[in-house]
């Protein structure tokens, strides 16, 4: 997939409403209450190429909620944050998933977007050698640390965390940035570092991998049992959930609800894990069957209504803040962010 992204050069700190281009796949027809915007054609959707959007989207759309409001399902995916950013500046998506940050931020800097669910609930690790668990937190200090996405999710909760057990993260270990986590993953196996903080499914990847490279691999670090040591609350973060553009939530919330119900029906058939699903999720990825057994009991999968969300993003955002307040646009997102479930 090839996308143009305006904010390549740009940046965040350039969006605004009126860089947001018409640009929308719709019928003709509006809807019975005689609302401005029409149902799209296509629903069109976008998710990254992990297992925990790529694992739920291989059934997305096989359960019939969505007929007789859309013609059809068409996915693709986006491989950065800034291909999502264009994605969703130009109105070229219709349903898209995202680092929670990166809707508050787009929200609070005038894109025509609201948050419908989240899905992900935390599922970042860092993943070294053999015995390194035991020493926790403290394995880390001064080795090599590739972090994927430094400025992104996988590399804003970690520094965090080790912020807040009083760590710097430019001192106290060797970190080395990598655009994606696939570069991180062939770091650690190639002896370039010697611990990486990886998502899911990279993390059980890598393990795999390691293993038939001769390498002994553990999970040093779930990062989730963390933040619930820093937190005190749950092992889990609002990572990741799902936007629509805001004329579709406000004229079509009977799409919004089809979308909930088919979303929902494919994380329980995901979590449920039949031999049937995996195998569908490995002939539809590519992932392996072992892979893709030994990833989802950690993806954290949970569709969770964005208003009913709202108290953890909150606390989330907060948090992040602490780090720059730029990373949400600048302060919490009001209100009319959240959509409330209309089923």
């Amino acid at each position: 997939m090839k996308r143009r992204s305006l904010l390549a050069l740009a940046g965040l700190g350039l969006l605004t409403p009126a860089a947001l281009a018409a640009c929308s796949s719709t019928t003709d027809s509006k809807d019975s209450s005689g609302s401005g915007s029409a149902l799209p054609d296509a629903l069109r959707v976008h998710t990254p190429t992990t297992l925990a959007y790529a694992a739920p989207m291989a059934l997305f759309g096989t359960y019939g909620n969505l007929d007789g409001i859309v013609g059809d399902v068409q996915k693709d995916n986006w491989n950065t944050t800034d291909v999502l950013k264009s994605l969703l500046v130009n109105e070229e998506t219709d349903l898209a998933a995202t680092p929670s940050y990166v809707a508050a931020n787009l929200f609070n800097k005038g894109v025509a977007l609201r948050l419908i669910a989240m899905q992900v609930w935390g599922m970042l690790y860092v993943i070294g050698p053999s015995g390194s668990s035991e020493q926790g937190l403290e394995a880390l200090r001064g080795k090599t640390v590739g972090v994927p996405m430094p400025n992104d999710m996988p590399g804003l909760v970690f520094r965090y965390l080790l912020e807040q057990n009083g760590w710097d993260i430019d001192s106290d270990l060797s970190k080395t940035p990598y655009n994606e986590g696939q570069d991180a993953l062939n770091a650690l196996l190639t002896g370039e570092v010697e611990y990486a903080v990886l998502p899911e499914h990279a993390a059980s990847l890598s393990l795999t991998k390691g293993k038939q490279q001769g390498l002994s691999l553990e999970r040093t670090l779930n990062l989730q049992d963390l933040w619930a040591e820093v937190t005190g609350g749950e092992a889990r973060f609002p990572m990741a959930g799902l936007v629509m553009p805001q004329t579709l939530t406000d004229d079509h919330p009977e799409l919004v609800g089809a979308v909930l119900n088919e979303l929902e029906a494919a994380v329980a058939d995901v979590n449920g894990q039949t031999d049937e699903t995996v195998q569908t999720i490995s002939d539809t990825t590519g992932v392996p069957v072992p892979v893709v057994k030994e990833t989802i009991p950690r993806l954290q999968l949970k569709i969770v209504a964005a208003t009913d969300a709202r108290g953890e993003l909150e606390d989330f955002y907060t948090r992040m803040s602490t780090l720059d307040p730029d990373i949400i646009g600048g302060s919490l997102p009001a209100e009319d962010f959240y959509v409330a479930d209309p089923r």
